[in-house]
């Protein structure tokens, strides 16, 4: 009986809101996910922010350029600071881990965009000058 009520109870939790990352881009062997959250995962009164994860299917490290416009009716009202990152061969940056987590300052957005996406390949020592996930 225990068994029964685990397997409905997990089974229910997996089911009722939970949402996957989707795949947005794929550059060069780089794939770039997303889903909406909240700021606090566990109050869904928090702020809404914008999670991206980042997974490296090449044999080399990657050093990858990405940045974030929020908008409005296909009109731009905001954008994050295009920064540079670094991944390890057949690795995957998880956004709370490594600093992937946008947060637009206002509410009046409908939609993003991943923008000034490049994928360089690099050797391992010479990725190694940017911080795993974050510069």
């Amino acid at each position: 009986m225990r068994f029964l009520v685990l397997v409905l109870l997990v089974g229910l939790l997996s089911v009722s809101g939970y949402s996957q990352f989707v795949l947005q881009k794929e550059v060069n062997g780089v794939e770039f996910y997303t889903k909406w959250s909240h700021e606090k995962w566990w109050s869904k009164k928090s702020a809404k922010v914008l999670l991206v994860k980042v997974k490296n299917t090449n044999e080399l490290a990657v050093k990858y350029t990405m940045g974030v416009e929020f908008m409005s009716y296909l009109k731009m009202v905001e954008e994050s600071k295009e920064e540079d990152y670094c991944l390890s061969q057949f690795a995957t940056a998880k956004p709370r881990k490594n600093g992937l987590v946008f947060k637009p300052a206002g509410s009046d957005f409908d939609s993003f965009e991943l923008t000034g996406l490049e994928v360089e390949k690099q050797l391992v020592y010479e990725c190694k000058e940017i911080a795993v996930g974050k510069k």
